[in-house]
């Protein structure tokens, strides 16, 4: 049995794949650029450029230079298709990353209605849809009920990064309604990608099969299991080594690259599509406490700018609209997928309690099909469930409903009425924000001295509402061996230290905080406390040494002058008691915006009295 020799890429092919890559970036980015500057979505103008580089427009008008750039050769396809699957693959990893699950656990009454019909619905109509459809719109019409099942799927998902890009723009964040279309959005989603998954499973097999169904279920539901299990746990830790210990800055990057490849590669390996298993890693890592924004915008950048231009180009390069050969049709899946998505939605809300205009305001939202569309219109070209002529039809559904949704939601959002509470939710929002609620990291240095108490008072009302424990460090100064050698005959000074330790825990937990705690062993606290805060921290919140009428001191002004987020200085009184009323200096400096926002979190959590002094120069008149 003889050994197969692999035969090298050729120069010219390696050749037309930079060319072909270096193509489609830039005119990625210049008709981004241009929808953009329109108020559409990026992803129109990628996708443009794709469709203007392929059949529909180059191919179409000058077919020569078309095929020396694309040949329609399979080998050279498959290396530019390697790129855009990688592409498709990051994209949906970063989808489930925006993909707050929490939001379920609130689910209120009209999100929850607005997602099940606005499911439901469009479910069905794409179903009738699928068996009236002509035989030539089918790339295999003995698997109609294949076809008819995916279909279904494709009217009934929505695109989550389109949706709350929308929502951004348009500043409904913050507001009652933009929360309801992110829930809905996310169970929408969610529910796409399980049942898209399960079809991706059973067209292996040609058909619908029952028992190539339950297979395909059964798998679906240990992989889903294994990543709650085990996954996720093995993800903490992981991602909690990479940022708190190894030394290189993209550890982070890298992790979330390798679980993101590993997933989908286990849900291909399965039968299930590998975009499946992509989704799901992103939705178990956007719960994983220690993940910090920056290593998300590394990622985010990689894909957004190299990867998913290509993928998005490479589908414009799939798109022939000359072969969409009846109008009538297009326009009847048009119909049908924004008839389908508007009345769901909107008998849903209106069904959960809102108002019409705020439903319909649901509806138009959710309607935005966007890149998972497009995801789900390569899937069903790669198992061979769409024929060129459908999956045209459904990119230009995907670009139709992009276009529509933003356009739509600025008329109808007009009628919707802002409440008090969401008028000062906006106004707090507009103003600016450092602290996060929900996910601020805290780092409290400390010697167990009075200042302690005051530091963990503060760190418990700015820490009451996130997810992450604050981090308390107390820093022995390492000592040379002469110093070790005294202290075998120091018993005394030893236990001392010890008992620093349990007296720093009862100060801190005293004041109402459950820190994690560390003992360190450094030279230079200062470096030590720099060092620490390098590692994902938003706060370092520590007491300030006195000297007479100066606070401060060498440790202080070193931290101060080098850590890599805010500091707060903290000197309290012998008596220390919770800080019940606040008054804050303000004089328009950074510094002073810092110090508001902090003492209006505070207050907010633990409904302590705030008073703001503005000071302002008083001048006497002059005698004449």
């Amino acid at each position: 049995m003889g050994t197969e020799i692999l035969k090298p890429l050729g120069g010219h092919e390696v050749f037309l794949l930079l060319v072909q890559l270096a193509m489609l970036l830039l005119a990625a980015r210049l008709c981004a650029e241009g929808a953009k500057r329109l108020g559409l979505p990026a992803v129109v103008g990628e996708l443009s450029a794709g469709i203007a580089l392929g059949p529909s427009v180059l191919g179409h008008f000058a077919p020569a230079a078309y095929g020396r750039i694309f040949p329609q050769v399979a080998s050279q396809f498959q290396l530019l298709e390697v790129v855009g699957t990688l592409g498709m693959v990051l994209l949906l990893f970063l989808t489930g990353l925006e993909t707050d699950l929490r939001l379920l656990r609130n689910l209120g009454r009209p999100a929850f209605f607005a997602s099940l019909l606005g499911m439901v619905v469009p479910f069905a109509s794409g179903y009738w849809l699928g068996g009236y459809m002509p035989d030539t719109y089918l790339a295999n019409p003995e698997r109609r009920e294949l076809f008819r099942f995916f279909l279904a799927t494709a009217m009934a998902i929505s695109a989550m990064p389109v949706i709350a890009k929308i929502l951004i723009d348009l500043g409904l964040t913050k507001r009652n309604i933009g929360v309801v279309i992110l829930t809905a959005g996310v169970v929408d989603d969610t529910a796409g990608w399980l049942i898209l998954s399960v079809i991706a499973g059973a067209a292996s097999s040609g058909a619908v099969q029952f028992e190539g169904l339950w297979h395909t279920l059964l798998f679906t539901g240990g992989f889903l299991l294994a990543m709650a299990v085990v996954v996720y746990p093995l993800s903490r830790g992981l991602m909690w080594v990479a940022t708190r210990w190894l030394r290189t800055s993209d550890a982070g990057v890298v992790l979330l690259l390798v679980m993101a490849l590993l997933c989908a590669a286990a849900t291909e390996y399965i039968g299930v599509h590998a975009v499946f298993g992509a989704f799901v890693c992103g939705t178990m890592f956007r719960q994983v406490p220690g993940l910090e924004a920056k290593v998300v915008h590394r990622l985010e950048d990689l894909v957004h700018i190299a990867l998913a231009p290509v993928f998005f180009g490479l589908v414009g390069l799939k798109v022939d609209l000359w072969h969409i050969e009846s109008g009538v049709m297009l326009a009847l899946v048009l119909g049908v997928a924004c008839l389908g998505k508007l009345i769901g939605c909107t008998l849903g809300s209106l069904l959960g309690g809102m108002k019409f205009w705020e439903s319909l305001s649901v509806a138009v939202a959710m309607n935005a099909r966007g890149a998972m569309e497009l995801v789900v219109a390569t899937i069903g070209l790669s198992l061979g469930i769409l024929n060129p002529q459908m999956f045209s039809i459904i990119v230009v559904v995907a670009i139709a409903t992009s276009l529509l949704a933003p356009l739509a939601l600025r008329l109808t959002i007009r009628k919707v009425q802002i409440t008090e509470e969401e008028a000062r939710r906006v106004a707090a929002d507009a103003s600016g924000s450092w602290i996060d609620s929900e996910k601020v990291r805290i780092l409290i240095p400390t010697a167990g001295g009075s200042n302690t108490t005051g530091c963990a008072l503060l760190a418990a009302g700015l820490a009451a509402r996130s997810e992450q424990r604050p981090v308390a460090i107390a820093i022995e100064e390492r000592r040379n061996w002469s110093e070790r050698l005294l202290d075998l005959f120091l018993r005394r000074k030893r236990q001392t230290r010890a008992a620093d330790k349990s007296a720093i825990l009862k100060q801190l937990t005293h004041a109402g905080l459950s820190p994690e705690f560390r003992q360190l062993a450094r030279a230079a606290p200062g470096a030590a406390i720099v060092a620490e805060a390098h590692k994902g921290y938003d706060l370092i919140i520590l007491g300030a040494s006195h000297h007479g009428h100066i606070l401060g001191g060498g440790t202080l002004e070193q931290v101060v002058t080098h850590a890599a987020c805010h500091v707060i200085a903290v000197r309290t009184s012998s008596n220390v008691a919770p800080f019940r009323r606040l008054i804050v200096p303000f004089d328009g400096s950074v510094f002073a915006r810092v110090a508001v926002e902090a003492a209006v979190r505070y207050a907010e959590a633990t409904k302590a009295d705030l008073t703001i002094a503005i000071p302002h120069e008083r001048r006497l008149a002059e005698a004449p």
